[in-house]
């Protein structure tokens, strides 16, 4: 059995560095890449088993991983060491290792690099695993790259995948209103489908600020602003001292970890609560919000769009179109957070009670193809292996 800690020490500077995998036996593993400082291999291997949690529920078969570097991601050296890194994890890449961006790295920035060691994609191990041709997996990773209105799709599915989970928790109160913590990647993929959905977005908030409009804060306009733009300088009408004092029927948590004190979840004027970066509140804080009546959709449903853009894209026995990936993600959302909260409700037990259940009872078949077994795509793509 392959090994499911790698370590690495850079032959430079000393950088340290993981690869850690969960869920060995799967053929392929599935999870972002991390440059921060003070990351180890303890929470690398979290958020392995954060990103084996997410493949479980969609019922496929494809395993956690994660790796990284202990490193500040504005280090002038940032781009050489993870060079180096690369050509570490080039066998791991070509053969079991899906990669994706994570905090400090950027789907682009990641892609020079494999290029660089001589893979097309840090996509490439779902074509070794799933067992296609270079043709066909080009083509697929084509359309991930392909612009929907003016976005492309690997910029989009994480966020458009989130603002549906939030769409199908917050179904009965009509158009909902909502509150969006965070305008980083996955915050602007979010809003970029709130507005084309017509949800009505009362406030945005990032670590600089909130801006705030009852009436709906001019989403388009701050989608018009380069990415990086701190929120308080972005276009509305008013500004509030806290983005958890907006009254709104569900509020989306795609910033950082721990978003929410104690104080805070007692008092935020919200129904339901949609976490879609990892680690988004901690456990205690999500029993707080619970004990409110407050319904809370966990990390691994809200953040789940990456992985499940994967199983959308190389199902289906014909390539998707980019829109048909969008629409056919759009689905299965809908699906899954449908079922997680009908589950909760007949069981009596919180979403991530019901969610893990789900998980738990996932059958994983190692030597299966990775991807075409997701029960909530069959009703979307009717070409599934």
């Amino acid at each position: 059995m392959r090994p499911d800690l790698i370590k690495y020490d850079d032959p430079v500077d000393g950088t340290r560095g993981w690869l850690v995998y969960r869920d060995v036996p799967q053929r392929l593993a599935a999870g972002g890449c991390r440059v921060q400082p003070g990351l180890d291999a303890a929470t690398l291997g979290t958020l392995a088993e954060r990103m084996a949690l997410k493949q479980r529920v969609l019922g496929i078969n494809v395993a956690g991983a994660k790796c990284g570097l202990d490193l500040d991601p504005g280090a002038p050296g940032k781009s050489a060491v993870l060079s180096r890194f690369f050509t570490f994890l080039h066998d791991e890449l070509v053969t079991r290792y899906s990669m994706g961006p994570d905090m400090g790295t950027g789907w682009l920035e990641l892609n020079r690099h494999a290029e660089a060691v001589g893979l097309p994609s840090i996509k490439y191990a779902i074509k070794t695993a799933q067992r296609l041709s270079d043709d066909e997996f080009g083509r697929r990773m084509a359309v991930l790259e392909a612009p929907v209105r003016g976005v492309p799709i690997s910029a989009r599915r994480a966020g458009h995948a989130l603002a549906h989970a939030a769409i199908a928790a917050a179904r009965g109160t009509g158009t909902p209103t909502v509150a969006l913590q965070g305008f980083g990647n996955l915050g602007r993929g979010a809003a970029c489908t709130l507005l084309e959905a017509g949800a009505r977005v009362v406030a945005v908030g990032d670590k600089h600020g909130t801006v705030a409009d009852p009436a709906g804060v001019d989403i388009a306009a701050m989608l018009g602003r380069p990415s990086g733009t701190p929120v308080p300088a972005m276009p509305s009408r008013g500004r509030v001292a806290h983005l958890f004092t907006v009254p709104a029927d569900v509020l989306i948590l795609a910033g950082p970890s721990d978003a929410m004190t104690t104080a805070q979840a007692a008092q935020v004027p919200v129904s339901t609560v949609v976490v879609g970066a990892n680690c988004g509140l901690t456990e205690s804080i999500e029993q707080a919000l619970a004990a409110r009546d407050i319904v809370v959709v966990p990390d691994f449903i809200g953040g789940i769009g990456g992985s499940a853009s994967m199983e959308v894209l190389f199902s289906p026995l014909a390539c998707p179109a980019p829109q048909q990936v969008l629409d056919a993600l759009t689905a299965l959302m809908n699906e899954l957070v449908a079922d997680v909260l009908a589950q909760a409700r007949r069981s009596g037990v919180t979403p991530r009670v019901a969610a893990t259940r789900l998980a738990a009872a996932s059958t994983a078949e190692p030597e299966s193809p990775p991807y075409g077994s997701c029960p909530y795509l069959r009703s979307s793509l009717s070409t599934v292996r």
